[in-house]
């Protein structure tokens, strides 16, 4: 096996395929090219290396992002919620770790990966031995259901989120004031962007780190980008970008106009979008991206950690300074609460 890099442009229809057949929003082709596109800092350049089998094809690969030749972290952004990496077999991906440790500077990151992905959690083993000291760290909260049937899903929420749809709904709809839409981002994606942002812009949210990635995302994920807009008296009142690919989908991005605020345009949204992907599109997992707001736990029982990882090459002195900092002190706490009778828990970093 043999190791090899690519930049975005230049990379092989199989290392392309290799990621697709992930089946997943955050581990296809297009959403790696679009990262690429529309988050890296002037300094940074997009790479991917690829580990190849005897017959020359990819069978293990991680996107990174490079500063002058040095590989410092995995290709995810702000917006990513899940890093999936098509690492391939246990194996394979250990030996693409132990690759990738040869070029790496001072140190490496890798954020919101799934602790039970035994492919990622290899990959780890292979920095390790690669001679770089690795540490995981909690990154997000991930809250998550699974649903089998939308009327006992809905049952089962609390009586005060029932009733707030209702309530807001009723009176809407009666007049005719209250409309659903799923814009076709295949024929008309511009104007899906036009509408998400102008809510945006109008919403109490910062503005976007990387303002052109949205676009981005609208245009070229396909299918695997929905947009629902919540119209009031035929004005664009909340929108909400979810991410879909065969029973699974993520809440991706929510925005809502202030003015409709008594109104509760998101919630009634997002009830109506949650439904119609369910019964529609035979969506059965749902998870609510990145963080831990209070509203998530209206929506779904149940949170996970993402997690992140460190790995530091201590042959480097600003390396060695992130193990003495970053990596020894938490390990040493770690342990004290492991002789103490205390919950030992993952390693605690500093996650900006």
């Amino acid at each position: 096996m043999r190791l090899e890099s690519y930049g975005i442009a230049d990379a092989p229809a199989s290392l392309r395929s290799l990621f697709d057949r992930q089946a997943c929003p955050e581990g296809c082709w297009n959403w790696f090219e679009i990262l690429a596109d529309t988050t890296l800092s002037d300094k940074e350049s997009a790479l991917i290396l690829a580990l190849l089998g005897q017959d020359g094809q990819p069978v293990s690969a991680v996107p990174v992002v490079a500063v002058e030749g040095r590989i410092v972290r995995g290709l995810t952004s702000p917006f990513t919620t899940l890093f999936r990496a098509p690492f391939g077999h246990d194996g394979d991906a250990r030996a693409l770790g132990k690759f990738l440790a040869a070029k790496v500077g001072a140190t490496f990151r890798l954020d919101a990966l799934d602790p039970a992905d035994s492919a990622a959690r290899s990959f780890q083993e292979g920095l390790a031995g690669g001679g770089l000291v690795v540490a995981r760290f909690r990154h997000f909260a991930n809250w998550f259901e699974t649903i089998d049937r939308f009327s006992d899903y809905w049952n089962g929420r609390e009586s005060r989120l029932k009733s707030t749809v209702k309530r807001k709904a009723a009176p809407l709809e009666r007049d005719g004031k209250l409309n659903f839409e799923m814009i076709d981002l295949a024929g008309d994606w511009r104007r899906g962007v036009e509408i998400y942002e102008a809510i945006y812009a109008s919403s109490w949210k910062p503005p976007e780190p990387h303002p052109r990635f949205i676009g981005a995302l609208l245009e070229k994920m396909g299918r695997s980008a929905r947009l629902g807009v919540a119209w009031i008296e035929g004005k664009p009142a909340a929108a909400q970008i979810w991410l879909v690919q065969q029973e699974r989908a993520t809440i991706f991005k929510l925005a809502h106009d202030p003015a409709f605020d008594r109104q509760s345009p998101g919630t009634l949204l997002t009830h109506w979008i949650f439904r119609l992907i369910h019964e529609q599109d035979g969506v059965r997992n749902v998870d609510f991206g990145r963080g831990d707001d209070s509203y998530k736990r209206l929506w779904l029982r149940s949170c996970q950690d993402r997690e992140g990882v460190l790995a530091a090459n201590p042959r480097t002195l600003k390396g060695l300074l992130a193990v003495a900092v970053d990596i020894l002190p938490s390990r040493i706490a770690k342990l004290l609460r492991r002789k103490s009778g205390g919950p030992a828990g993952q390693t605690e970093m500093k996650t900006s």
